[in-house]
């Protein structure tokens, strides 16, 4: 059960990118890959930038692969700390694990994590905002939002408050956040917002991202 909100101050989240995937299925490093003239990557790390100056996040944080340089640089010149991802074979939910423990080990301990996946490029600030509100006043220990593009998808980003940080023990391999929220419905909220947040495993993917619709 999430804990009860006080009014005042507002419980901040710090933001997590998980940034420390390998891009297999995409043939090359898919976070350095160029969309509307910017590396991939970038695009998530901007919104992360954007919800930080409407002082909406109590700190910002990335899990990076060990020796990826240029997501490395592109994290760190924006002002997220890095944690390094050495087993980056391990998978998502190994580098999960690593930015929430990373996180627990800050003085005070962030009320809540709002979890971005960095192969997202397009998730829109003010969806990002609607999540953390709701999560503010009460919503769940768990809120993520429903985009009217895809309603039957619930996506991204994930706000897990910090009574429920737990959840990433039950993961293994290259699995995210869906299966154990879905064993867990009864500690989610859904929000509804606008757009769309597509993935991008494949350069296909990229390419439909400006496509009319999408």
């Amino acid at each position: 059960m999430a804990r009860v909100r006080g009014i005042l101050p507002a419980m901040l989240p710090h933001a997590l990118l998980l940034a420390a995937g390998s891009g297999t299925r995409f043939g090359s490093h898919k976070l350095l890959a160029r969309w509307r003239g910017r590396p991939l990557v970038s695009h998530a790390i901007d919104t992360i930038a954007a919800l930080r100056e409407r002082g909406l996040l109590a700190g910002t944080a990335a899990v990076v692969r060990a020796g990826d340089d240029g997501v490395d640089g592109l994290c760190r010149q924006a002002g997220l700390r890095v944690v390094p991802n050495r087993q980056p074979e391990l998978g998502l939910s190994h580098s999960l694990r690593l930015g929430l423990a990373s996180l627990a080990g800050l003085s005070p301990q962030p009320d809540g994590v709002l979890l971005f996946l960095a192969d997202q490029p397009a998730v829109p600030v003010d969806a990002a905002e609607e999540v953390i509100r709701a999560w503010q006043l009460g919503g769940g220990a768990v809120v993520r939002p429903r985009y009217t593009a895809a309603p039957l998808e619930p996506g991204h980003p994930v706000l897990l408050d910090r009574d429920a940080w737990g959840l990433a023990q039950r993961l293994d391999g290259d699995r995210g956040l869906g299966a154990a929220l879905a064993a867990a419905r009864d500690l989610v909220v859904h929000v509804d917002v606008d757009g769309a947040n597509p993935d991008v495993d494949t350069p296909v993917d990229l390419a439909d991202l400006d496509r009319p619709g999408s």
